[in-house]
This record gives C-alpha cells, structure tokens and sequence, in this order.
C-alpha cells in the first residue's frame, strides 16, 4: 500500500506501507519513514491518501484521517497509526469489504502474528 500524508506540515512523500489490521470504518497501518521527515504530533488528526492495490490488483483510493499515532521504537523511523475512512463511496466500500472477508478468513493467523508483535513491544 502507499500512504501520501496531506498535511502543510509533513514534506510531500509517498511512504509505503501495509495493514497490521482492517475493519469497513478504518485501519491500522504501518510504515517507515526512512528520512526522518514525519513527526508523531504532525500527524495527529492530519488526513491520509491510502492507496490500496487489490488481491485482483485493481488498485483504489481513500481518503482516511489518523486518529491514533504510535512510533514503534524511538531510534527508529516506524510508525505505527490507526486512520478512519472517511467520504467512503459504495464502491470503496465493497473492496474493503473483501480485504475484511480476506483478513477473517486469515484470522487465526492475524492473531498469531499480532500476539508476536505484542510481545516485541
């Protein structure tokens, strides 16, 4: 996935990224900023274009606003970030229905490596 930060605040870069987890309201993702130009209280509340490509590799876009932030370790440049959809139209909507349907078909094995992740932390 790539994930483009619309704020005045952040330099205009495209990071990419991927889903730790997906529901039809939002989700959580992850990514690294390897040139340190992102800063956790810049993207409080900033809106996010996520560009999201497809198992069928149709690739859609939506418009999302980050609700949570969390800098994973601090010498590092990761972020993790919960983010809401927002202005969702039906057909956005039904692709992220399928990632859902993908995500609780793979359920077990998304717990297994979120426990993992916990106990990196």
């Amino acid at each position: 996935m790539e994930i483009k930060i619309l704020s005045p605040h952040i330099e205009q870069a495209i990071y990419e990224g991927y889903f730790d987890d997906v529901s039809i309201k939002g989700a959580c993702l992850q990514f690294e900023d390897k040139f340190g130009r992102v800063m956790v209280g810049e993207l409080t509340e900033s809106k996010m274009r996520v560009s999201i490509k497809m198992p069928d590799g149709e690739k859609i876009i939506i418009i999302s606003k980050v609700r949570w932030v969390k800098k994973d370790i601090p010498q590092k440049l990761h972020f993790t970030i919960g983010v809401e959809f927002e202005n969702i139209e039906d057909w956005q909507l039904a692709a992220v229905k399928k990632l859902v349907s993908i995500k609780d078909k793979d359920h077990n094995m998304m717990w297994s490596l979120w426990d993992n992740y916990q106990k990196q932390i």
